[in-house]
């Protein structure tokens, strides 16, 4: 018997859902059957692109601009999403940056903007939602993206990577706190999945090169993590909590 992912009649926040695993992640849940409020910082164009698609799936998107740094931003974003599609049965933190910079010249702004971003917008947006997944008596699934860096130390990562880390231990810690109410935490951790930004900040990235050091011999797409994240939001996964999982070509074998 063949198995169908179904998320119809629930509704689903994405962070960073503007580009790159994001937009993989929005649309293996809007495939599955889930409406989709779409928060974005930067990038506009791509968040209002997905929602036309999204929208021509039958499913219902909403766009929302917002800066995770700001807790009021994240008030307003779960509160639009309540009133505009209905309380939330599922949150991917997918938001984050990536900023890389030697320890020794790491600057205290550096240092900041990426921990507010990757790890304390994280949190508050789980705290938030969290809130209305229990006040409606929804079972809910959360999914954090976090990345082979929070294992693997990679040069001129430092700050970054100690916020990864502390998302995989972030998630164990609210999966314990938050499965009496019967909500999911896990995480996904991906390896070197190509997104825009490899072109725009890596001008010697070449996809071939960095295929050579993945067992599984590619380089990965938003479309490999879009299918692993609607499973760990549905049913299927309805015993899975506080786990990460590595999505890397068995890039860490190396």
């Amino acid at each position: 018997m063949a198995l169908t992912i179904d998320l119809s009649g629930k509704v689903a926040i994405v962070t960073g859902a503007g580009t790159g695993i994001g937009v993989g992640i929005a649309e293996s849940l809007a495939e599955a059957g889930a409406d989709v409020a779409l928060v974005y910082h930067a990038s506009r164009e791509g968040a209002e692109r997905l929602a036309e698609k999204v929208r021509q799936m039958g499913r219902r998107a909403i766009t929302i601009a917002a800066d995770l740094q700001r807790l009021a931003d994240i008030d307003r974003l779960v509160a639009t999403t309540v009133a505009e599609l209905g309380p939330v049965d599922i949150l991917i933190n997918n938001s984050g940056i990536t900023d890389p910079h030697p320890p020794l010249e790491l600057t205290e702004e550096q240092w900041d903007r990426t921990l507010d971003i990757n790890l304390k917008g994280m949190f508050f947006c789980s705290q938030r939602v969290a809130r209305v997944m229990i006040e409606h008596r929804i079972r809910g699934a959360m999914v954090n993206l976090s990345s082979v860096h929070s294992t693997a130390p990679y040069l001129n990562h430092t700050h970054y990577a100690a916020s990864k880390a502390a998302i995989n231990q972030m998630t164990r810690s609210l999966a314990r706190h938050l499965a009496p109410y019967g909500i999911r935490v896990n995480c996904i951790a991906p390896g070197a999945v190509e997104v825009e930004r490899y072109f725009r900040t890596m001008p010697d990235y070449n996809r071939d090169e960095w295929a050579k050091r993945i067992p599984l011999g590619r380089v990965g797409s938003p479309a490999d993590i879009g299918p692993a994240a609607a499973f760990l939001c549905s049913e299927y996964a309805s015993w899975v909590t506080g786990q990460v999982i590595f999505i890397d070509g068995g890039g860490l074998l190396m």
